[in-house]
């Protein structure tokens, strides 16, 4: 039924009133067919039949809410404006006969850079000690860090889990693979959609929450927001069917965990709060600490910044435009050649460079001895590394605030090297221009070429960048060749406790 082309809620519409039309063998399917697609021909009928017999091979079972074969799920579906029940069948792959009740976790969409001392994710870790593999499942989804969190510590620990997956269900064991890696396969799995995308990307995790919420005996809500899609289905779930909730108490509440005071005052015979304890995770030895602005609108213009931001007392000795600049930035998402499911266990474990900051970025680079080239902004196939000649105190010059990932863009942590030495390596200046500048260079300095619109709101010249093809071994440079710079004292104790430079370490501002 490919070439019909129904999607999403129209689809579990249709489903619905196929369940209500008293459809008993194939003929009375067909003649409901029939009315519903005029255009079905005997050609199409066969072909529905062979793809439907193909899903079976596969593995492939259709759920209706209520059922027996959901075993202790039998709960009313979410209804939805406009639909009947939506969705009205779920499909399930794998083995879906639960004996044990079901938890899902609950917290709204985070920053993509997440630290390893997030409130929610000390809530996540305390509260998952005590689930007993023997006494309950986890009903748990993708598309978001804190789904892929849960699944991760459920893999580790052997808790039974059962996904409920934003895309098709023949595609579960592909997507899981992604995330976990091969030992993630056969999970069961659920879903709305069989074989195709039948939900725009806004509406699948709204569903999505709303399944979860509705097969999962018990609720654990981290911190969502108020006046959002996930706050509103789990308050229509709890109020036609409530059951246990266990939300995520903090001590200040602000617009990224409204939701959560409001379920506790919503529903109090039900939703149950909870704290940490005072000694929960306490700080790791040496912890690494970075010094990040409060707020997205923290201060820009040197009127505004913070006295001694950029300041280089007692560094007046330090030629620095004699230097070149490498800085480093907060990595969001696993480090380059790292698996996503191992960067799930770091961040799980509290581990203390799983925060990936911009400071950790630099500890990184001096434990493996190298800073790797990367081809990311480079046309073509070259790999190199990036160098700018703005020193630190130029730095309000050249980067911006990424709403997105809610960072700057550069800060000032990196690894400082004399420029005649990185000269004698082949470092040279980018060379910024149009098309026809690209055009026009030899093949060997093409690795050089950066795209500048005339436009200089778009334009990288204010970068100043310099390139050098591959990667510098940090051995190389001597100790009058360079030195790493940060920002504070604390933060060169931190670092220094973490690794050894080999090089001088330089603080940017002493007076912090």
């Amino acid at each position: 039924m490919r070439r019909l082309k129904i999607r999403g809620v129209e689809q579990h519409c249709r489903f619905s009133r196929l369940l209500g039309a008293g459809v008993r063998t194939e003929n009375d399917l067909r003649s409901w067919m029939q009315e519903s697609f005029p255009a079905l021909n005997a050609s199409v009928w066969a072909n529905c039949l062979k793809q439907a017999d193909g899903f079976l091979e596969a593995g492939v079972n259709v759920f209706r809410w209520g059922a027996p074969a959901f075993g202790p799920m039998t709960l009313e579906a979410p209804s939805q404006p406009g639909a009947a029940h939506c969705p009205a069948v779920l499909f399930g792959k794998g083995g879906l006969n639960f004996d044990l009740p079901l938890l899902a976790v609950f917290n709204s969409r985070k920053p993509r850079l997440v630290s390893p001392d997030s409130n929610w994710l000390k809530a996540l870790r305390f509260f998952s000690r005590s689930l007993d593999p023997r006494e309950i499942a986890l009903a748990g989804s993708t598309g978001t860090l804190t789904y892929d969190l849960a699944g991760a510590h459920a893999l580790r620990s052997g808790l039974p889990q059962l996904l409920v997956a934003p895309f098709p269900v023949l595609m579960a064991d592909r997507e899981l693979s992604k995330i976990y890696g091969e030992g993630a396969s056969g999970i069961p799995a659920l879903s709305c959609m069989l074989d195709t995308v039948t939900c725009s990307k806004k509406q699948a995790p709204i569903c999505r929450d709303r399944i979860l919420g509705a097969l999962a005996s018990f609720h654990l809500v981290l911190e969502i927001r108020s006046c959002g899609n996930l706050l509103a289905a789990l308050e229509e779930i709890q109020a036609k069917s409530p059951r246990p909730q266990f939300v995520f108490e903090l001590e200040e509440t602000n617009s990224s965990n409204a939701g959560n005071r409001a379920l506790l005052t919503k529903f109090p015979e039900h939703a149950h709060g909870f704290r940490l304890p005072r000694t929960e995770d306490p700080p790791a030895a040496n912890p690494v600490q970075t010094r990040r602005p409060a707020n997205k609108n923290s201060p820009r213009s040197s009127k505004d910044r913070p006295r001694g931001f950029y300041r280089s007392s007692q560094n007046d000795d330090i030629a620095w435009s004699n230097h070149l600049f490498h800085y480093t930035r907060a990595c969001a998402g696993p480090w380059p050649g790292e698996t996503y499911h191992k960067y799930l266990l770091n961040l799980l474990d509290g581990h203390p460079l799983s925060g990936h900051s911009a400071l950790e970025t630099l500890i990184r680079i001096i434990q493996e001895g190298v800073i790797r080239a990367s081809s990311r902004m480079v046309r073509g196939q070259g790999a190199v590394i990036s160098w700018s000649s703005h020193p630190p105190q130029e730095l309000f010059v050249m980067r911006k605030w990424n709403r997105a990932l809610v960072r700057w863009t550069v800060e000032p942590y990196g690894i400082a090297v004399r420029r005649d030495f990185l000269r004698s390596l082949g470092a040279k200046p980018a060379i910024y221009g149009g098309e026809q500048v690209y055009s026009r260079l030899a093949q060997s300095e093409r690795h050089r070429f950066q795209l500048s619109p005339a436009d200089k709101s778009s334009s990288w010249r204010h970068e100043r960048e310099w390139r050098v093809r591959g990667g510098l071994t940090l051995g190389e440079i001597g100790p009058d060749q360079g030195f790493v710079f940060v920002q504070t004292k604390e933060e060169k104790a931190n670092l220094c406790s973490h690794v050894d430079p080999g090089l001088p370490v330089v603080v940017i501002d002493s007076s912090l």
